[in-house]
């Protein structure tokens, strides 16, 4: 499943800071992709962009829930540092390469769900062929709500990666797995979204 952040204007549920927080993002990204200015200045577009994404994710949950507790617990503090910063780029320049595709998406605000330390903004996107449901799932941070996770038509996000991380390391190993995402990464930071070629499994593709 490909990581994407939804974008556009609609209507807009009457919420808490939560929901206003995660909504002032979107269309703070929204300028900055639809900028005639950075039209052709494509370094510049993606420095703006990752800008505005950095502050509204947690990388360090996503990353521990993504690689999960088994694996989180068997790796060391420096691999655990060196997973998060290589995750943190694999989802930024994800996020990056999809909101680049903007085309003038719409997204209706239609419920905010709070449970202590947690919170979920559901979300509608409506597009010409049709309308995708889409659920972000906050954690609160000292300054502010962050998103750890991204629930696309019913399919999360972080499970996602989960799945593949695990049959990495199952199959391969923990070194494997990074060698994958730094491939990635680095074929994202040059525009590209192509699967990893390298895979020697299907399943096991990022």
């Amino acid at each position: 499943m490909s990581l994407f952040l939804i974008l556009g204007v609609g209507k807009t549920v009457q919420a808490s800071g939560i929901t206003k927080g995660l909504k002032a993002t979107i269309d703070q990204v929204i300028g900055v992709v639809t900028d005639p200015q950075l039209k052709n200045d494509r370094p510049t577009r993606r420095a703006k962009m990752k800008d505005l994404i950095f502050p509204k994710f947690n990388f360090l949950e996503m990353g521990k829930r993504s690689l999960g507790n088994k694996h989180w617990k068997a790796i060391s503090p420096e691999e655990r540092k060196a997973f998060i910063e290589l995750f943190g780029k694999l989802l930024e320049n994800s996020y990056a390469n999809k909101l680049e595709s903007y085309s003038d998406e719409k997204i209706n605000y239609i419920d905010e769900i709070v449970k202590g330390r947690y919170a979920m903004v559901k979300t509608e996107v409506v597009r010409k062929n049709g309308t995708v449901n889409v659920d972000y799932k906050l954690i609160e941070s000292p300054n502010e709500w962050r998103v750890y996770d991204i629930v696309v038509e019913g399919v999360s996000l972080i499970k996602n990666y989960r799945s593949q991380f695990g049959k990495i390391i199952h199959n391969d190993s923990f070194n494997t797995l990074m060698e994958k995402l730094n491939t990635k990464v680095k074929k994202l930071e040059v525009g590209e979204e192509a699967e990893d070629e390298t895979s020697k499994d299907k399943n096991d593709k990022l």
